[in-house]
């Protein structure tokens, strides 16, 4: 049984932790792994988007502690690495959060571009509890809410509820109970989907860079980027559909 599930269904990749008895506790080997499938997605123009989920009744517990309660290797690659190549992936990435998303689960979590969240499911950082730092708490939480929120959230190491998460604005949609939060996903996802891959995977791209640039240089990189999607195949096709009042035909890129 692999530690993490790959599918592709119509463009679609899912992407699923897969250690249920351990509540997805993320362990050395399911790192390497998921650098791997990331890799293939990013490279793959076949897959316009991904989805994060988690199997049984965990996204992620987060690291594996017993990895660090002994003699140990180090890393091959941390985990602040893996949290930047689905922040830079180029491709759409959404997660469908169920049951507890904890610490470097929620750092996943918190990586991808559009997030939801069942009604019953927990958000949390714990690391105080068990006398570490956090890498994804301080940064990416931080970046999301105001800075006295994530300090709060941080340093008392309490669960977010479903309806916390979303009025802080960490996850787009709850997904009321009844439901299935992946299926939710997907069917966000391939609304997403619908659209021109290029102008998609350039958006996300421009966003990402933007947060490290001037006004002025990251206003004339939206332009060029503008520019360069209106004469791509993707943007004529999307003109012309327009214009002939009709659905438009996106190539396989």
């Amino acid at each position: 049984m692999a530690l993490i599930e790959y599918e592709v269904k119509d463009k679609l990749a899912f992407i699923t932790l897969n250690r249920p008895e351990k509540m997805n506790a993320i362990n050395e080997e399911m790192v390497g792994l998921m650098f791997d499938i990331l890799d293939e997605v990013a490279s793959d123009d076949g897959v316009w988007a991904c989805i994060i989920t988690g199997e049984g009744k965990a996204f992620s517990s987060g690291h594996d502690l017993t990895y660090f309660t002994g003699e140990r290797t180090q890393e091959a690659r941390p985990v602040s690495d893996l949290y930047q190549t689905i922040l830079e992936l180029p491709r759409p990435c959404f997660a469908a959060i169920d049951g507890i998303c904890l610490a470097g689960g929620a750092g996943i979590a918190l990586s991808t571009d559009i997030r939801l969240m069942s009604e019953e499911a927990k958000i949390g950082w714990p690391q105080v509890k068990r006398g570490v730092s956090s890498v994804s708490g301080p940064f990416l939480l931080a970046n999301l809410v105001p800075r006295n929120i994530a300090y709060e959230i941080l340093f008392t190491g309490e669960f977010l509820s479903a309806k916390q998460a979303h009025e802080l604005g960490l996850v787009n949609h709850i997904v009321p109970d009844g439901k299935n939060t992946l299926e939710e996903t997907e069917a966000l996802a391939r609304k997403v989907m619908k659209n021109a891959p290029l102008a998609i995977r350039a958006i996300k791209d421009f966003t990402v860079r933007a947060t490290h640039l001037s006004n002025s240089d990251a206003l004339r990189m939206g332009d060029l980027l503008f520019k360069k999607l209106v004469d791509s195949d993707d943007g004529q096709e999307g003109l012309a559909a327009f214009l002939e009042k009709r659905e438009p035909k996106w190539g396989n890129r």
